[in-house]
């Protein structure tokens, strides 16, 4: 039973309160009682663990305020003169005393913000006060919030989901599923039903031995209907993104969690344990609109604190050259997600840091690299012997592409052997090869830009026999923002050379158009004049009129200019005989015109017309 006494909060206004931990036992530490100006009676019971894993007990407090036996309010505090502070306000707003509940979290270990060196002890200090006090639980591992202000998420759901049988948990994660079952119980994330619906739930390795859950939604998610809401792209992100001196990221405490489900939807994310069924009351993971949803209002929330942050699903990232103004601003966010009801997990987050892990990239003042953490599983690859270990290993290298040029003509063996029934003998010598020289590639480079959205964007063609690379740059820089190659289809392959080169050049300026952010785009070929050239003008051409009309629109594009560069002709591109029409006049921008294709173009028809008057005598 909880432990009751009459404690006289302020001035005149007494509360009951009940030391209850929730728990086996209840912690109540002296220096407790001492804050509440209460003698240690028999009325209190005092344990001292000394397995207990919190680092400062004493300055943890939770204070519930329950309005005729339901909770109405939750206030965390690691500072006592908080919980006063917070209960004078509220008791103004009410004419009876709550009831005062103080919970130990038990086996918890106390996360503190994590500061640059460069930031000053007494600022550190002072904004760290700040942010426990409106967030005191997000100094706790795998804390929960919750969103008052957003709605409830009606589940649209389509045709006529049913329910899908239990997997089988094995022996060894049967105590961890139970453990993390009952810590969502508690924090109000799922709730026991008994529901004609089911997903199956199961158990996930870690790499500490550990399990986390997952519950299977893919059947609940073939049945519901896909919002048009969605993730921002990570890569056009990544290639946007602002680096200033001092950077800065945080990451939102199980952010899915924090939004509510609406109880009529409730059913439809069932799933059994044990013998009984739980449904969340928040936004599950692997539910295929949570992210969408979550990722929108947390725009939506920086919007209002700060519109120059940049956020992807759970992770915000923010940078500013003035340390004072950076600490300003990432305490607007911490302050004003808590008072909404998001917490952040300082574990995962850097302040005020002059580099910083972004979405597996490390952001410093040299430009984007890889992170450490991915370099190191690099250095450890070994080829597969199983399709899962395979295509595994063809994803772990997709995420370095853009750092390696010709990436997609090089991988395209290894994509090969993916195959139903592929073993280690499908394997050669020759794939090994590939993936050690891919592997030294990822391991030796250094960095690359981000766009500068002041300047043109330069885009470099470079044809292949199979497919192309182009690589983006700033205007005036010499390091790349990013090396990007595709293959030609089987229609594409068959196309002249200079079709092949028109069908890069459209792809490119077509994927690259957001990255210009409305600056103007410089395509560089190994073509000269090329917004000139016609199929007429082309030798053995095999692309159909539609694909020409395509190209014309793209290479008439006002936004585009084009530069002929001769390095870019390769001894593959020279064993073409082609010459290009020199364009008199364009439609308005700046008329180029190479002097030496120029001579070949005028003595090649000075030619056809001595050899024409020769026949007509």
């Amino acid at each position: 039973m909880p432990l009751k006494k009459r404690v006289l909060l302020t001035n005149n206004t007494w509360a009951l309160a009940l030391l209850d931990s929730a728990a086996e036992v209840t912690i109540v530490r002296r220096s407790f009682l001492e804050h509440l100006e209460v003698k240690a009676t028999d009325d209190f019971i005092q344990v001292e663990t000394a397995d207990m894993r919190v680092s400062d007990p004493d300055r943890v407090y939770e204070v519930t305020l329950r309005l005729e036996g339901d909770i109405d309010r939750i206030i965390n505090a690691i500072f006592w003169d908080h919980v006063v502070k917070s209960y004078d306000v509220l008791l103004a707003e009410q004419d009876w005393p709550p009831d005062f509940v103080r919970n130990c979290p038990v086996g918890e270990e106390v996360i503190t913000p994590s500061f640059s060196p460069l930031v000053p002890r007494e600022l550190a200090e002072s904004y760290s006060k700040s942010w426990a006090l409106a967030q005191a639980p997000a100094l706790y591992r795998n804390n929960v919030g919750w969103d008052r202000q957003s709605p409830y998420h009606v589940i649209p759901i389509k045709g006529d989901p049913q329910a899908q049988p239990q997997y089988p948990i094995k022996f060894e994660a049967r105590a961890s599923v139970r453990n993390i079952l009952t810590q969502l119980e508690y924090k109000g994330v799922i709730e026991p039903c008994v529901s004609p619906m089911n997903n199956p739930l199961f158990p996930v390795a870690k790499p500490d031995h550990s399990y986390r859950i997952v519950v299977d939604y893919r059947h609940l998610n073939s049945h519901t209907r896909t919002y048009a809401i969605q993730n921002s792209h990570s890569a056009a992100l990544m290639n946007n993104i602002v680096r200033k001196k001092y950077k800065t990221t945080l990451d939102i405490s199980n952010g899915f969690f924090c939004q509510n489900i609406a109880p009529e939807s409730r059913d439809y994310t069932c799933f059994s344990a044990f013998g009984s069924q739980n449904f969340f009351c928040r936004l599950p993971q692997g539910y295929k609109n949570s992210p969408g949803l979550f990722s929108a209002r947390v725009t939506e929330m920086l919007h209002e604190f700060d519109p120059e942050a940049l956020s992807y699903v759970d992770d915000i990232y923010l940078t500013d050259d003035e340390i004072l103004q950076h600490l300003r601003r990432v305490s607007r966010i911490v302050v004003g997600f808590a008072d909404i009801g998001y917490k952040f997990n300082f574990k995962k987050s850097k302040i005020a840091f002059l580099s910083v892990i972004f979405l597996g990239y490390e952001l410093s003042s040299e430009g984007k690299s890889l992170a450490p953490h991915f370099l190191e599983k690099c250095a450890l690859l070994q080829p597969p012997n199983t399709v899962r270990k395979l295509q595994s290993l063809l994803g772990f290298l997709n995420f370095g592409r853009t750092y390696i040029p010709e990436y997609a003509m090089r991988i395209k063996p290894l994509y090969e052997l993916i195959r139903p029934h592929f073993s280690s003998r499908f394997w050669t010598i020759e794939h090994t090869h590939i993936l050690r020289e891919l592997q030294s590639d990822l391991l030796a480079v250094k960095h690359l830009h981000t766009r500068d959205n002041k300047t043109h964007l330069v885009i470099r063609v470079i044809p292949g026999a199979v497919g192309f690379t182009y690589v983006t740059f700033n205007e005036g820089e010499t390091v790349p923002i990013a090396y990007k190659s595709h293959l030609y289809s089987a229609a594409e392959q068959r196309f002249a050379q200079t079709e092949k080169i028109l069908t890069a050049v459209q792809m490119a300026v077509i994927k690259e158009r957001p990255l210009a952010q409305g600056q103007c785009i410089v395509v560089v070929s190994p073509i000269p004049a090329l917004e000139a050239v016609t199929k007429a003008s082309v030798p053995n051409s095999k692309a159909l009129h539609p694909r020409w009309i395509q190209w014309a629109t793209s290479l008439t594009a006002t936004d585009v200019d084009y530069v002929f560069d001769p390095k870019l002709q390769t001894q593959e591109f020279l064993q073409y005989e082609m010459e290009y029409p020199v364009p008199a006049e364009t439609d308005g921008q700046t008329e180029r015109l190479n002097q030496p294709y120029f001579k070949r173009y005028v003595v090649y028809w000075l030619i056809i017309l001595v050899n024409g008057w020769k026949l007509s005598l």
